[in-house]
């Protein structure tokens, strides 16, 4: 992995982690290969009554939008199973 890419990758996975209020994002994967950042695995709410209500699909959108605004990101593809329900 170049070092660009391992740096944006530690860059990314800060952004994530102000999302984990109400996502979980422990089953997710994170890879970033020349700029392109793919995320895969398992996105869901987080558990118990800061998870209920969550709209799992706007906070993943919205997570894209937020990565895409990042320095050297080119790309952002969601290749994640988002989970409305646990």
């Amino acid at each position: 992995m170049p070092l660009e890419d391992k740096a944006l990758r530690h860059s990314i996975q800060r952004e994530i982690a102000k999302f984990a209020q109400s996502i979980d994002d422990t089953l997710m994967t994170v890879a970033v290969i020349n700029g392109v950042v793919y995320l895969g695995g398992r996105i869901r709410p987080i558990k118990g009554a800061a998870g209920r209500g969550v709209d799992v699909k706007k906070q993943v959108f919205l997570m894209k939008e937020v990565l895409e605004r990042i320095k050297g990101v080119s790309q952002v593809v969601v290749d994640a199973i988002i989970e409305e329900h646990i």
